[in-house]
């Protein structure tokens, strides 16, 4: 069965780049990248901007999970704000297709979130609002953890292959 992994976490905790890295490392993996699919100006979530953006999202999961030559969907995604809201919308257009949802919660310790978000070149606020919010929103998710506070993303992504048993062609 085809698995939806789901990779999720604070601002610049790395699940971009480990996401990046199971799909170097697994063939027959796709990614979807929700940064370039709510790219909006202004950037915001509001009544008006959510539809279309999980619209968006939803499209291009449904697309891969359809795809006869794509096993793996990887996503990954935050959930403050309004977010949550979004990835709610998008769940929903995906129960009429068959596949495994398979999430994992990234987390660290903050100091290395901050040090990440840094190497990242964020400014000071967008990495005090990482950590005042995005780092709280996953309170009370039950989801399967996994702390990358002293592992690599190469590392993270081979941990997250194994634990999930992520099938194909290893790379």
């Amino acid at each position: 069965m085809k698995k939806l992994i789901f990779i999720c976490g604070a601002n610049g905790i790395g699940k971009t780049t480990i996401c990046k890295q199971i799909l170097y490392k697994v063939s027959g993996s796709a990614y979807v990248d929700s940064d370039t699919l709510r790219m909006i100006n202004p950037n915001v979530l509001d009544d008006r901007t959510i539809p279309t953006i999980a619209a968006n999202i939803a499209c291009l999961i449904r697309n891969y999970l359809i795809c006869p030559a794509v096993e793996n969907v990887l996503f990954s995604y935050g959930f403050h704000g309004r977010r949550k809201e979004v990835f709610s919308i998008v769940m929903k257009s995906l129960e009429n297709i068959r596949y495994k949802f398979c999430p994992i919660l990234l987390e660290c310790e903050e100091s290395e979130n901050i040090r990440r978000m840094k190497c990242d070149d964020r400014d000071e606020e967008r990495i005090c609002r990482g950590v005042e919010i995005s780092r709280k929103a996953f309170d009370g998710i039950d989801y399967p953890r996994l702390d990358v506070t002293f592992f690599t993303a190469e590392k993270s992504a081979e941990i997250i292959i194994e634990k999930l048993n992520i099938t194909g062609e290893r790379l």
